[in-house]
């Protein structure tokens, strides 16, 4: 993986247009990195969601938002959306082809991110109204999630973003980003700018990842009071009110649509960061009077983010299947620890029969795949535990294995999946090896998806449950399917 700002400053620089139909003749003397306003969202976990909450409430305070986030989930498009919808295949091909033309001129042999960054941070500023087109794209804000850590990632090359924002921080791409949790926040850490307000999610490791901020803050002249330390919302269990199922510590509540304890934290790091724009005074703000308590309720609750412990209902699902899927891009230590909380959480609410007699076996069924260099091992000691019990209950929970490789993702060589010959055996080792007996059944099915999803149909009993993780890329190949 190549990282540098060199190569997507100068093509980005280089696509300045020289005449536009824009209303504002100075935004056409920018670049387009610099022509708009920018929310930039680094991150281990998290970060994607945080980016869907501040583009949905942002909408409802009625602008109109660009949202970059990678990788793509279903076709290369899907990273650059205007007001929650990819922008058309003809816009698409008519972005990139205008970026990939300048590449070559240029001859700055930029890499596939770099190319389509460039094409979402033009796409935003000037659509196709900069060579006179019929003015499709152009936005008034734009949402920009990291790719990968932060400071030399190609998303970084604002010299003042409206806000940057840090969510949870874990040991992901370790080696390309450090080896301790320092490293990789003081990669992170270099999204933070000049005068930028700096909101930092609540962090597992604490003091070691906010010591590391508030250094690179105050080293570029951020004073204390621009810098939030955001505190989880909780859930509200009085059932008093429909309308709303979390409160922050203030006492502001709201309804939080995406599953999973941890969005207590992202959708309160999100109300921060508006929260911040929302007070900004000054006489040059833009969003002033335009956020408030209600566009934020409003937009938190329309949110949604696919692919994300959400849950797949029979009725909409795969055909090989007879109940819910639980579908999750769950690919790393943090994001398996969040994915079995709610897991046990569902399984002690689930435990019981419609005549309300405890479920006395169940079986989870998995169907994962992952993506080379990741820790598989330390997923596996999370996801299955020594304990067959299912939490709260009484119930025997037994599990089922289903290896399978997710389609290589267009644009993106660098991605492959793990071999599933690889990953059974590398499940069976671990299991062996902490005499294990959690998982009764192990199987590879290469890259066919379809077979597996088979298999599993014609074994699911109606308390089973199916889930499939491990992969963004998978959960891709199941919405194509």
């Amino acid at each position: 993986m190549d990282l540098g700002l060199e190569r997507i400053t100068r093509l980005l620089e280089s696509l300045t247009p020289s005449s536009t139909t824009s209303s504002s003749p100075s935004a056409a003397l920018k670049p387009p990195h610099l022509a708009i306003p920018i929310l930039h969202v680094a991150g281990t976990n998290g970060k994607g969601s945080i980016c869907a909450y501040l583009g949905s409430v942002l909408q409802a305070s009625g602008f109109r938002v660009g949202r970059y986030n990678s990788p793509h989930l279903i076709i290369p498009r899907d990273t650059i959306q205007v007001n929650g919808q990819p922008i058309s295949q003809s816009d698409y091909d008519y972005v990139t082809q205008l970026v990939h033309a300048k590449d070559s001129e240029l001859g700055l042999k930029a890499t596939s991110f770099e190319l389509l960054t460039a094409a979402a941070f033009y796409w935003f500023a000037y659509g196709r109204s900069a060579e006179g087109g019929e003015g499709h794209g152009g936005v008034d804000v734009a949402v920009i999630e990291v790719g990968v850590g932060g400071r030399l990632d190609a998303t970084n090359i604002m010299a003042a973003p409206a806000i940057s924002v840090i969510a949870s921080l874990g040991m992901d791409h370790a080696g390309l980003l450090g080896n301790t949790i320092e490293e990789v926040a003081f990669e992170k850490a270099g999204i933070i700018k000049a005068h930028a307000p700096v909101v930092i999610a609540p962090q597992t490791e604490g003091e070691k990842v906010y010591k590391v901020m508030e250094d690179r803050a105050k080293s570029l002249g951020v004073s204390p009071d621009q810098i939030y330390k955001v505190k989880p919302a909780h859930w509200i269990h009085d059932n008093s009110n429909s309308e709303e199922n979390a409160e922050l510590d203030d006492g502001y509540r709201f309804w939080v649509p995406l599953l999973g304890d941890f969005q207590l934290e992202n959708a309160a790091t999100a109300i921060q960061a508006l929260r911040v724009l929302a007070e900004d005074d000054s006489d040059s703000s833009i969003w002033k009077g335009r956020i408030t308590e209600e566009s934020i309720r409003q937009g938190i609750r329309g949110t949604v983010w696919p692919g994300r412990l959400q849950w797949i209902h029979c009725a909409t699902g795969p055909k090989y299947l007879h109940g819910d899927l639980l579908v999750d891009g769950a690919h790393n230590p943090a994001a398996a620890i969040a994915l079995r909380k709610y897991l046990d959480q569902y399984l002690t609410a689930s435990g019981s029969s419609e005549d309300g007699t405890p479920v006395s076996k169940r079986t989870i069924f998995w169907i994962m795949a992952f993506t080379k260099g990741k820790d598989i091992e330390e997923m596996f000691e999370i996801l299955f535990p020594e304990s067959e019990l299912s939490p709260s209950s009484s119930s025997v929970v037994e599990n089922s294995f289903s290896a399978v490789e997710f389609s290589p993702p267009e644009g993106m060589p660098w991605v492959s999946p793990i071999a599933t010959s690889e990953v059974c055996t590398r499940l069976e080792s671990q299991q062996q090896k902490l005499a294990l007996s959690s998982v009764k059944s192990i199987k590879g099915y290469g890259r066919d998806l379809a077979a597996a999803l088979t298999d599993v149909g014609s074994k699911q009993k109606n308390q089973d449950v199916v889930i499939l993780c491990g992969s963004l890329y998978l959960v891709a190949d199941l919405m194509r399917l």
